[in-house]
């Protein structure tokens, strides 16, 4: 459900509220409203636990000046006199200075975890069943369009040769994925925007060149994209959209990719090809030496009307557990969306899709977010 025209309680910035994020309520009862989890965290570094939203205070600026003989604090702008150890605290090449506590822990947990972030890179996710028409290029279009709405600087890479996430969005470029892989384009090169936040690396029948380029190399076949990639991560996440196959292209994105979403139609073929996919992945972790963890099994085209599909949710929730997501349920306005070149936030905003859909990015966001705060 889409709460109407809020402003940014950060920025300003008038929005539509799609996100379960961008809705906060504090113990008191107050509400505050983000546009973007941009704007989230930059209000929660500036807020210690009285929070000052007059505040204009973020971790990416740079320290107030103090005063001669003192030094200012990295969160309220204070000149203090250093007088105890805690006071004073080195982050990467920074060192940052905080008149008490109050103002330490919420800056250093944020910088921290920024630290953290950078060296982690971009959180690299495939989209992946060996079995075809089971909504992979819909979720990978739709999970990275919803990602960038959020903020997120996000990368998709079309893993198939019918190209089908830019044509969803209509976009094509000069360079595609053959261009990366086979002649070494570099990918800043290779890369077209698609939207705000949003970048696409575009396939088309070209691909089928590229996979026999990689048949004939002698050793390392399965690890070129990752080695094309290996410096490329000015992004927060990378979306891989792969094809319906046990190719090598997609045996280079299980290489490069960390994490594994599994969309998974609800009939009883698509829950044979699950198992299929879990043979790859552990061929994968034993052979190539790749740990590629399930991240998520997601019950796509779920009618309730229909017994096969309660039937096929609770055999995954059996198996997989709390990795099952809550179902993408049948709707016109998915299968729409594509031909009008949008999203389904874009199409119909307040469509079953477009809420469905919401939820996977609100769970993908907050997942990232409980492996920080593990980390930190």
């Amino acid at each position: 459900m889409t709460i109407a025209l809020q402003g940014c309680h950060v920025c300003g910035r008038r929005f539509d509220v799609k996100f379960s994020f961008q809705v906060q309520r504090d113990p008191s009862g107050v509400v505050r409203y983000f546009c973007t989890q941009r704007c989230q965290l930059q209000f929660r570094v500036q807020a210690a636990p009285e929070p000052q939203p007059e505040a204009e205070v973020s971790a990416e600026q740079p320290a107030p000046k103090a005063e001669e003989g003192k030094v200012a604090c990295r969160c309220c702008g204070d000149a203090f006199e250093l007088r105890y150890a805690f006071q004073q605290v080195t982050v990467g090449p920074r060192v940052e200075y905080f008149c008490s506590m109050k103002c330490r822990q919420p800056v250093l947990r944020d910088l921290e975890q920024r630290v953290h972030r950078a060296r982690r890179g971009p959180r690299k996710i495939a989209i992946l069943n060996q079995k075809g028409g089971t909504g992979k290029t819909t979720t990978s279009v739709n999970l990275s369009a919803g990602l960038a709405a959020a903020g997120m600087r996000t990368l998709v890479i079309d893993m198939d040769a019918q190209g089908h996430v830019g044509v969803s969005m209509g976009v094509k470029g000069k360079y595609s994925l053959y261009h990366l892989i086979v002649e070494g384009v570099p990918p800043g090169d290779v890369v077209i925007p698609m939207r705000e936040n949003l970048d696409l690396i575009t396939s088309n029948e070209t691909l089928a060149s590229a996979e026999i380029f990689l048949a004939r190399m002698n050793e390392g076949r399965e690890r070129v994209l990752k080695s094309r990639m290996e410096a490329f991560d000015d992004y927060d996440y990378i979306i891989l959209d792969c094809g319906p196959s046990l190719s090598l292209l997609n045996m280079n994105a299980l290489t490069y990719a960390d994490e594994l979403i599994v969309p998974v139609g609800c009939d009883f073929l698509s829950l044979v090809g699950v198992k299929q996919i879990l043979r790859t992945l552990k061929n994968v972790n034993q052979q190539l030496l790749h740990p590629v963890r399930i991240m998520g099994i997601l019950p796509t085209f779920y009618d309730r009307r229909n017994r096969i599909s309660h039937e096929s949710v609770s055999t995954l929730r059996g198996y997989f557990k709390d990795k099952v997501l809550p179902p993408i349920r049948v709707n016109t306005k998915l299968k729409e969306a594509p031909s009008h070149k949008m999203s389904i936030f874009e199409y119909a905003d307040d469509s079953h899709g477009a809420t469905d859909y919401r939820k996977l990015v609100d769970w993908v966001v907050a997942s990232d977010e409980k492996q920080q705060r593990v980390v930190a």
